[in-house]
């Protein structure tokens, strides 16, 4: 467990990426935000822009602390119909809104329309460090394997993106939200995220209280909500980790406000029984196999499901694809 866990961090510490592409002309108003916490890890330097494949009438919002227009994809055209409650993909970090590629196949297969799935980059361009199944026979999408071998993508993705926190990208989910709001005419939303995307959903709808019921459903899949083990001592070094290591203020404070706050239904997904999961490993002196878990939630545990397998492997897909529809405001 131990080699894995150093194994994990030295991957996601290697990785810098370098700045690439061309900044829009909107200062970057959280700038600020993301020089207050610990900066191993983050760079002052943007990194590549994720590519912009949302429908031609979508305007994305810009990206709060690097200016740039937020990638990821989604919509067919303003207006067009919905018969679910459009679902808002959120990434963890390291990554992007490549990682969902595959799942939306799976929710396209069941029904759902373009216009209802949608996914936001809120840190640039990503890679694959922490967006690789390791357990589960589960190989890429065509799409996403099209998205990896793109010209603006394939020279940077292997570098892994840049670390992110969760404040500073709370600004850039709630921007998005709005605009799909506004292009689809929706009068609710779903989310669902992964790793460090669950706690940038749940800060969100924090700041944002009036959006819990405009939030039909929630799935947290694998989310630091009490903490991850790889911020255990470098809660002062580790960008982000003054956010989700165990026990900090900023998590006490979300997670005193309540776990699962209605009227939005949530589940929750993770391992909770073994080390497999190496952001949330049983150690000497803690146990942080069930930090994932949301008080009042409907939690799922899934042993031998390594951290990237919990959001892709098809008969998890199946599950929260099934909780997410039967708790849409709009049903087909």
């Amino acid at each position: 467990m131990r080699l894995r866990l150093a194994v994990t961090f030295v991957l996601l510490a290697a990785s810098t990426a370098t700045a690439q592409g061309v900044l829009a002309s909107a200062p970057a108003s959280c700038a600020p935000l993301a020089a207050r916490g610990p900066q191993n890890g983050h760079s002052t330097t943007p990194p590549p822009p994720a590519p912009v494949l949302f429908a031609k009438d979508f305007r994305a919002p810009l990206d709060c602390e690097w200016g740039m227009v937020l990638g990821g994809w989604g919509g067919i055209r303003k207006g067009a119909p919905l018969h679910h409650d459009p679902v808002i993909f959120v990434h963890g970090n390291h990554s992007d809104a490549v990682d969902w590629f595959g799942v939306a196949d799976a929710f396209r297969a069941a029904g759902y329309s373009d216009q209802e799935l949608w996914a936001v980059s809120y840190n640039g361009l990503g890679g694959q460090v922490d967006g690789a199944p390791v357990v589960c026979p589960c190989p890429p999408s065509q799409r996403a394997r099209d998205y990896m071998s793109r010209s603006d993508v394939a020279p940077y993705a292997a570098e892994g993106g840049q670390y992110a926190a969760n404040a500073v990208n709370v600004p850039d989910l709630y921007a998005f939200t709005k605009a799909v709001f506004a292009y689809t005419g929706a009068s609710h939303v779903q989310y669902v995220g992964h790793s460090l995307g669950v706690t940038v959903i749940r800060k969100m709808l924090f700041d944002h209280p009036e959006l819990y019921r405009r939030t039909s459903a929630v799935v947290s899949i694998a989310g630091g909500n009490h903490g991850t083990s790889l911020c255990r001592g470098m809660e002062a070094t580790l960008y982000g980790c003054d956010e989700v290591a165990p026990g900090t203020p900023w998590l006490n404070r979300l997670n005193a406000a309540g776990e699962s706050p209605g009227p939005t239904r949530w589940m929750a997904i993770f391992n909770g029984t073994d080390d497999l999961d190496p952001f949330f490993v049983q150690g000497p002196t803690y146990d942080d196999r069930l930090s994932p878990r949301l008080a009042g939630a409907t939690n799922l545990m899934y042993g031998d499901a390594y951290h990237s397998d919990l959001r892709v492997r098809p008969d998890i897909v199946a599950t929260y694809l099934a909780f997410l529809s039967k708790n849409s405001f709009l049903r087909s």
